[in-house]
């Protein structure tokens, strides 16, 4: 009799076991699924979004602040300002410059209503930390001078100062939202600095006018000009620097 007691209750202990490792694989895969879920359903451009107006699936966030973590100062590609100047008369001399509305980069897309929102957090954040200046749409003025010899043809060009932000927004929802309160998206900002001048740098071309452009330009095919073509630095970008932290997070409860 002992012997079969003790044989009974060897089975339902292996069944107990084989239960609790069942429900425990159960467990496993519904944490897998549900955060496969998540993987699917992140997309940072929505979370952005959402702190402007209602998405589905997430509604509106009632709050969304901004973390920098880093600022780095470059030299951006160059662009002619102001028109092509050609001289006919004698030299001309350029005037002030000034380039067209610089709009903020946004590595996330988002539109552009949505955009001009979100540049206001940005901003505040951005120069409380940093102490530079920061705005949607910004454009650079620039007195250049510089001479166009006679029966020569020449333009301006500003390569501007740049500054380049990464960073965390942290978006709060009034209730979980798959599984989380608190959601991350990582932008990185661009934006022409107006406080670092010292990174941009002016060119001046100018080159001689051929025949048919004397014609054309200046009603004088028998003029020629005898001044090279030039290629002028007014003043070269320092190598860029940067500053601030790294920040990496998970969505939390």
């Amino acid at each position: 009799m002992t012997s079969l007691l003790a044989k009974s209750s060897k089975r339902r202990s292996t069944t107990v076991a084989v239960s609790g490792l069942a429900m425990v694989g159960a467990l496993i895969a519904g944490a897998g699924s549900a955060h496969a879920a998540d993987d699917n359903w992140y997309d940072q451009s929505a979370l952005l979004t959402s702190c402007n107006q209602n998405v589905n699936g997430l509604g509106k966030a009632d709050r969304c602040r901004f973390e920098p973590a880093k600022r780095s100062i470059f030299t951006g590609p160059a662009k002619q300002v102001g028109s092509t100047v050609h001289a006919c008369g004698g030299k001309v001399t350029f005037g002030r410059q000034t380039t067209e509305g610089r709009t903020e980069e946004n590595s996330i897309s988002v539109s552009a209503g949505v955009e001009a929102g979100l540049s206001k957090i940005f901003s505040a954040s951005i120069q409380t930390s940093f102490g530079h200046t920061w705005s949607y749409s910004s454009s650079e003025t620039e007195e250049i001078s510089a001479e166009v010899p006679e029966y020569s043809i020449g333009f301006a060009t500003i390569a501007p100062a740049m500054q380049r932000v990464t960073g965390r927004m942290v978006i709060n929802y009034p209730k979980r939202r798959h599984g989380h309160f608190e959601w991350y998206a990582y932008p990185t900002l661009t934006q022409y600095d107006p406080d670092e001048m010292q990174y941009a740098t002016v060119t001046i071309q100018t080159r001689p006018m051929n025949a048919s452009e004397r014609q054309s330009m200046c009603n004088n095919s028998g003029a020629v000009s005898t001044a090279p073509t030039t290629h002028t630095t007014i003043h070269l970008a320092q190598s860029g620097t940067s500053q601030g932290t790294s920040l990496s997070a998970t969505p939390r409860n």
